[in-house]
């Protein structure tokens, strides 16, 4: 069945979207924590100077993001700082004005989805894909929505009844931004947004108990 249009947005500078990747039926993402450390180290590796984060949650089986796409004039800055030997032929192709910004990111979360992919597979002695192609993403347009969007990434293991508190939840960025650690969140700007660390609690909160208990 064709994925709807909406969920498979163009990227374009500067915008905001909600990215989901969910693994294919049956399968799973993660085994153990040491699998997620190393999906959140090959998300910054592909996606560092493309995107901003702003949340993110990884379950077992699927993982939300809220990102935010650099501006075109910041990854080009980014790509010439490379050493040519490791761009590959997509970066080559941006930087010659032969790709669009869209497939220039598009092809760089592919990347990222294939490396991790060979690491699990290489470490289960499997084979085959992981991931649902293509990965979905949901451009965001408005302010009431990308609040809502975070809020829903943090509270996503309660609404699936897989915790009965989101708050627990080890491997989402609500506890990064609330802690005073390094983080590749961007921590002050999703505060910010709420009003301030104690808005952000209370939004929380308030919508996690209302709309996203377990279904």
């Amino acid at each position: 069945m064709p994925i709807p249009t909406h969920l498979l947005a163009q990227f374009s500078e500067e915008s905001y979207y909600h990215v989901i990747c969910k693994c294919i039926e049956g399968k799973k993402l993660f085994y153990n924590d040491d699998d997620r450390f190393f999906f959140l180290k090959r998300y910054n590796d592909f996606l560092y100077g493309f995107v901003d984060t702003y949340a993110y949650t990884l379950i077992d089986n699927h993982v939300h993001w809220l990102i935010k796409t650099k501006k075109e004039a910041d990854m080009l800055l980014h790509l010439n700082s490379k050493e040519t030997v490791k761009l590959t032929a997509t970066h080559k192709n941006f930087l010659a004005g032969n790709c669009s910004f869209h497939e220039l990111l598009e092809q760089q979360f592919n990347r990222f989805f294939i490396s991790y992919a060979l690491m699990l597979n290489k470490g289960r002695e499997t084979s085959g894909h992981l991931f649902n192609r293509p990965f979905k993403r949901v451009e965001i347009t408005d302010d009431a929505h990308l609040t809502q969007v975070i809020v829903y990434i943090h509270a996503n293991i309660q609404k699936h009844g897989l915790l009965k508190d989101f708050r627990l939840f080890k491997w989402s960025s609500y506890k990064a931004i609330l802690s005073s650690g390094a983080t590749h969140i961007v921590r002050e700007e999703v505060l910010d947004w709420f009003g301030g660390r104690d808005k952000f609690i209370g939004l929380h909160d308030a919508w996690a108990d209302e709309y996203y208990a377990a279904e």
